[in-house]
Formats: C-alpha cells, structure tokens, sequence
C-alpha cells in the first residue's frame, strides 16, 4: 500500500493558465468545493493577456499559489507546477474544466484501498460545449486494468478516452513518467499519459464520480497546421513503440494500423504529404496502411483511389 498520511494525504492540483478569464472562476470555485479537504492548488500562468491573472488573485491562500512562467507553452507550465508541488497526489487539470464535487475524495479513497505508489485511478468524462450542451462519450474503459498499458491499448482499440482531469496520481509515478514533453505541440496528453500508463503496474476505474471537459475550441486539440499534424506523428511513434514493445503480435500491430489508418483519413485533407510521413512510421514498426472500413470509402477508391476518394468525402460530407 502507499505509505502516505493515511488520513488525510495533500493532493495538488496543477493547472497551467493562458487567457481562461471566461472560465477560470467557476473552475476555482469548484475545487474548493470538493469535499476533501487537503488540495493544494499550484497555477502557473503562461503569460495571459485577459484578466485570468485577476481573477485567480482573488482566491490565492495558503494553500492557493499562483507562479508566472510566460511563453513557454501549457506542458512547460505543467512541469513547473508539478516542481512547485508538494502533494502526495497529483492531479493534473486545465483552467476551464471541473469535476464532480466527490471526485477528488473518492479517488483518494480508492488508490489508499487497492493502489500501489505506482497505481493510478480514473474517471468519466463529460465533454460541455458552448451551448451548454453535455455528452457523455462512448466508453468501454471504465474497469480495473492489470497492468495498466491495458488501458492504453484499448483506447487505441476505439473504446474510449481519457482527458488529463479523469486522473489521480500518487507523487512517485508522476515522476517516473519522466515529465511532460515540451516539445509536444499537439497529442501532449496522449503522449504523457501513454508513457505513464506504461510505468504504472495498475489503472484503477472510479465510475460513481466525473470529470467536465470544456470545449472552447480553442486549444492546442483545435490546431491543424501541419507542424501540429507533424507533432501528432511524432507522438504515435512513440506510443507505436510502447504498445508494441509491450506485446508485438497481430493483434496489437493491427491496433496501430487501424488508429494511424484513422487519422490519415481524418486529416490528409490538411496535408497532402500526410501519407509519406506515416509511411515512414509504418515502415519502423513493419506495420500496413490500414484505412477505416468504411462503405463509401470503399466503393469510391475502387474508382478513384484513396486519396481522391477521401478528398471528395470530406468536401461533401459524405
């Protein structure tokens, strides 16, 4: 078990900052509702130009702290709060979102019962849209994985997703993960929690309880550059790589194939080169180009082939 204060161990919570003036209020408000009474909040702001600085101030304690680290990016803030941390947990969240107002004691709770220093527990997620709108994703995630990369592996399967809030962390498996990748412009939590998930010996499910992640649509999960598209390769290289050193038979390769297949579907249509730089990727890990099963996708590129067949699908929304 985790040899921490039993009853009452610190959690921090670690919240990198950048223009959240819209919803950084009702956030704050909601943590220090939460029914357990040991959080630390560690903000680090990334150089806002709105008021979110003012409106953070206006709630810093003892147990409140604020830290400027401009310009540096969200996973730089991530990082330095963590430093500037002092919890036996760790949670790490975005300045927009919130969760349930039981989450943090009740997962505190079960990694005391059933983890390990080196167990995590998550939770569901609600995903809020700007017109107030509330869904609740598919998911076929919420059980207990041992080992924990048994997660990962079916979110790549198409089960399900996490976001950064759903999860708890004992202080010790935050830093194996080795930190957040600051070169990451997009795919950052995929990434992080890939690696941390690879290093945790159990993933324990807490469904009485949820996450909201908010939907601004404008985060760095909005962005389609190429550079964001060439950063998302990036990422899949190295999780391609973790999931298959960890079990590198048909199955598992056809999991890679089917989830990069996916997103060049998703994306060729923001970059025509998107195949070549995947084809690179395949190449490393001896994997196929895989597209979706898809009936008009199939029909089309027997005419057209594929890269016509997804261009013209795209336009028409077909």
């Amino acid at each position: 078990m985790i040899e921490v204060d039993k009853n009452n161990p610190l959690v921090s919570v670690c919240i990198p900052m950048y223009n959240a003036s819209l919803y950084v209020e009702e956030t704050m408000q909601r943590i220090k509702d939460q029914t357990y009474n040991n959080i630390e909040v560690i903000i680090v702001d990334d150089g806002s130009s709105d008021r979110s600085v003012e409106i953070v101030s206006s709630f810093l304690s003892n147990n409140i702290k604020l830290y400027h680290n401009p310009s540096k990016g969200a996973n730089a803030a991530r990082n330095y709060a963590f430093e500037k941390s002092s919890g036996d947990y760790i949670k790490f969240m975005d300045a927009d979102d919130y969760c349930s107002i039981k989450l943090i004691e009740k997962q505190v709770d079960m990694l005391q019962k059933q983890g390990t220093e080196t167990s995590f527990v998550f939770s569901p997620l609600k995903m809020l849209f700007p017109n107030g709108d509330i869904v609740s994703p598919r998911r076929g995630i919420d059980k207990d994985y041992d080992p924990a990369i048994g997660l990962l592996i079916d979110i790549w399967n198409g089960l399900g997703f996490n976001c950064p809030l759903c999860h708890l962390m004992p202080r010790k498996l935050v830093t194996l993960s080795g930190g957040w990748d600051e070169t990451i412009l997009k795919n950052q939590d995929g990434e992080y929690f890939a690696r941390l998930y690879n290093k945790a010996d159990k993933a324990l499910s807490l469904t009485e309880e949820y996450v909201v992640w908010r939907q601004t649509g404008t985060g760095v999960s909005s962005v389609l550059s190429s550079k964001a598209i060439e950063s998302v390769l990036t990422t899949y290289d190295i999780i391609i790589g973790i999931i298959l050193q960890y079990n590198n038979d048909i199955q598992h390769k056809e999991i890679c194939e089917k989830y990069v297949g996916n997103f060049v579907y998703e994306n060729y249509i923001y970059d025509s080169n998107l195949y070549n730089k995947v084809h690179v990727i395949l190449k490393k890990y001896d994997l196929s180009f895989r597209l979706p099963n898809r009936k008009v996708l199939s029909l089309l590129r027997k005419l057209l082939g594929w890269k016509q067949s997804v261009k013209l699908i795209h336009k028409y929304n077909l």
